[in-house]
């Protein structure tokens, strides 16, 4: 809710992968390496442009996945609003790939070259306020376009320029770890309903794009892509937390609630104590069984790829 400190993206990062659908990279991957998309001797690199790329989780996820099957070279440019993020990335980056067995060196201003066994990474950081607008997006013909837990903070206005973009460059996109509104909680209590009502609001409030798709962000995405030219596919991406993942189900816990009051103030008036009081008991309630690890947390995002007709 609202976090997008280094500190939470390491600590829903082990949770994203695990999320992440394998099977829209498999296809992915087979698009890239189709008849228009050679990989023959000495493909050229892909060119990679990450939206919102935060501490660069979408890289340590999909560059080893592209390597072995598809494409050594690899670019990476990695767009972000935040420098404490960007300044983060190459360290944070540059550590994972030593742990892999190879050989990060820095590359100019927060860029980084990833050097292994026949493959070479180069990565560049850009500080890029997405919410101005996707026109200056350094996107050329072919680019993989990907963000990850994006789409439900941004308008549809920004969406659908986003897409109209990647459309005229011929530019796949792979969409990961949008909420969708479903959470299901257990042990369940009975103002989990409410709790979760206004958390859902909140997200469509505006997150600085505009007012935001929040939970209908995936089926407007379906919409407006095929209306645009591409082919959309989604899969389910769940969070499915077990009892020992008590950090980030405290951290996800704090986040509801804050959303939760933030959003009964705004519609019900902030005068409403009985409501307030009942989402304070409920928090309490939620962190006792966290500490007591008999707490379980499933909630539902979906990822999105959509390639070029």
């Amino acid at each position: 809710m609202g976090d997008f400190s280094a500190d939470w993206l390491a600590l829903r990062e082990p949770a994203d992968r695990r999320a992440r659908s394998a099977a829209l990279v498999e296809r992915l991957v087979a698009w890239l390496s189709g008849p228009s998309h050679p990989s023959g001797d000495g493909p050229p690199p892909l060119r990679v442009l990450d939206l919102g790329c935060g501490t660069g989780a979408n890289l340590r996820y999909l560059a080893p996945i592209l390597a072995p099957i598809l494409i050594k070279d690899q670019r990476w440019t990695c767009l972000d609003l935040d420098p404490d993020l960007l300044r983060v990335l190459p360290r944070r980056t540059a550590a994972w790939a030593t742990g892999l067995g190879m050989e990060p060196q820095p590359a100019g201003e927060g860029g980084l070259r990833i050097q292994g066994s026949g493959s070479t990474w180069e990565v560049r950081t850009q500080a890029f306020d997405l919410s101005r607008g996707i026109g200056a997006l350094p996107l050329g013909p072919g680019t993989l376009v990907v963000a990850s837990a994006l789409l439900d903070l941004v308008s549809e206005g920004w969406l659908t320029e986003l897409l109209r973009t990647c459309a005229g460059a011929r530019a796949p996109l792979l969409l990961t770890l949008t909420y969708d509104g479903r959470m299901t909680l257990d042990p369940a209590l009975p103002l989990d309903g409410t709790v979760i009502g206004l958390v859902n609001a909140h997200q469509g409030r505006d997150k600085g794009f505009g007012r935001a798709l929040g939970p209908s962000a995936c089926p407007r995405l379906v919409q407006l892509g095929e209306t645009l030219g591409f082919s959309v596919e989604l899969a389910q991406s769940d969070w499915r937390l077990d009892s020992d993942e008590t950090d980030l189900q405290v951290a996800l816990t704090h986040g509801w609630t804050a959303a939760a009051l933030e959003q009964a103030a705004a519609t019900r008036g902030p005068n409403d104590l009985a409501l307030t009081t009942s989402i304070h008991e409920w928090q309490q309630v939620r962190y006792a069984e966290i500490v007591a690890k008999g707490s379980r947390l499933r909630v539902g995002h979906q990822d999105a790829l959509l390639l070029p007709r």
